[in-house]
């Protein structure tokens, strides 16, 4: 269930805490839980999803935990001007995050505006904080007399820090996140509650990058890799009639067959036809459990989409979400 509180504390000094709990059985549906955030997820492996939110928020502070049992590409982009620094509690599998690859003690940072490309693990869980440019900048002014901007010019998008580093960091997070939003019921003074909490997290997060700005690696050529699926997703929305083939892709994007098919490797883990039916199963089923009273036919909407085999359609659409199409849209009519 979703579960969003706001509690005021303090007249002279009010204080707003927003939370949300909730699990999801489908990752069009995890994409959209996490408030602020814009979100598009392609799902990659084939069975049933399931996933969880938490996020707790309040004076241009978020803090959230999000966790997947299926491998998810995602393109999101995080509340305007605000900086994302967290990090990966669960990784089973390879998961890559702004071209870099998640692994133990490693600190993951959005800088603000730019947009996340994250390929998730098989079973994933990230821990992160976003925090508005102007909470962090005069924070790390006043408290530590430090320019934001430049140390973030230093920090990799993953960047490998201490261990005692990492779990102070991800002390903070948990209360925040876990502890907090289980407890505002409880009599307790949110205002000063909330100020420790955020005090603890932002001081735990400049600590944090501090440590990774002492790295001094880049990640060009993933750039470049993921330049060439991002240009293949387009091709594959804009042209989603046609069946496209791996020439087409070759010859749009002026790269070799060799190129176009160790990029995906590198960045999804898959090819790149499964990645182009994945994407277009995802508009499918969009149509399907958010429009539900528009669609006539399932055919229709597939066809339009580019499956014109029914049997290899329904298969694939049951392999990737755990359930048949005509489920999709029976359970869409009734809620």
């Amino acid at each position: 269930m979703k579960d969003e509180k706001l509690w005021f504390d303090h007249p002279q000094d009010s204080v707003e805490i927003t939370t949300v709990r909730q699990r999801t059985e489908d990752v069009l549906e995890q994409a959209i839980t996490l408030p602020f955030w814009s979100q598009d997820y392609t799902q990659l492996d084939k069975g049933r999803f399931s996933g969880m939110i938490t996020s707790v928020a309040s004076k241009g502070v978020q803090l959230f935990r999000e966790a997947m049992n299926r491998s998810v590409d995602e393109l999101a982009s995080a509340p305007q001007n605000s900086y994302v620094i967290g990090l990966p509690t669960i990784i089973e599998g390879k998961s890559l995050w702004r071209g870099g690859q998640l692994s133990k003690n490693t600190l993951i940072t959005l800088d603000k505006n730019a947009e996340l490309l994250f390929r998730t693990a098989h079973s994933s869980e990230i821990t992160a904080a976003v925090i508005s440019e102007q909470r962090l900048e005069d924070y790390a002014a006043n408290v530590e007399q430090i320019d934001i901007y430049d140390l973030m010019k230093k920090v990799n998008p993953v960047e490998v820090i201490p261990h005692a580093v990492k779990s102070r960091l991800l002390s903070a997070l948990f209360i925040g996140t876990e502890h907090l939003s289980k407890n505002l019921n409880d009599s307790m003074d949110h205002h000063q509650v909330w100020r420790h909490v955020e005090d603890s997290v932002l001081d735990s997060c400049l600590q944090a990058l501090m440590a990774a700005s002492e790295n001094h690696n880049r990640h060009n050529e993933h750039r470049v890799h993921r330049h060439i699926v991002n240009c293949v997703r387009d091709i594959t929305l804009s042209r989603h009639c046609e069946a496209l083939t791996i020439g087409d892709l070759c010859t749009t994007l002026r790269v070799s067959r060799r190129t176009l098919n160790h990029a995906f490797k590198q960045v999804l883990g898959i090819t790149p036809v499964a990645y182009m039916r994945n994407v277009r199963l995802h508009r499918i089923r969009a149509e399907l459990k958010f429009s539900p009273k528009q669609v006539t036919s399932i055919a229709n909407v597939a066809t339009r989409w580019g499956f014109w085999h029914m049997s290899l359609f329904s298969r694939y659409y049951r392999e990737l979400f755990g359930e048949s199409s005509s489920m999709t849209l029976e359970l869409a009519r009734g809620q």
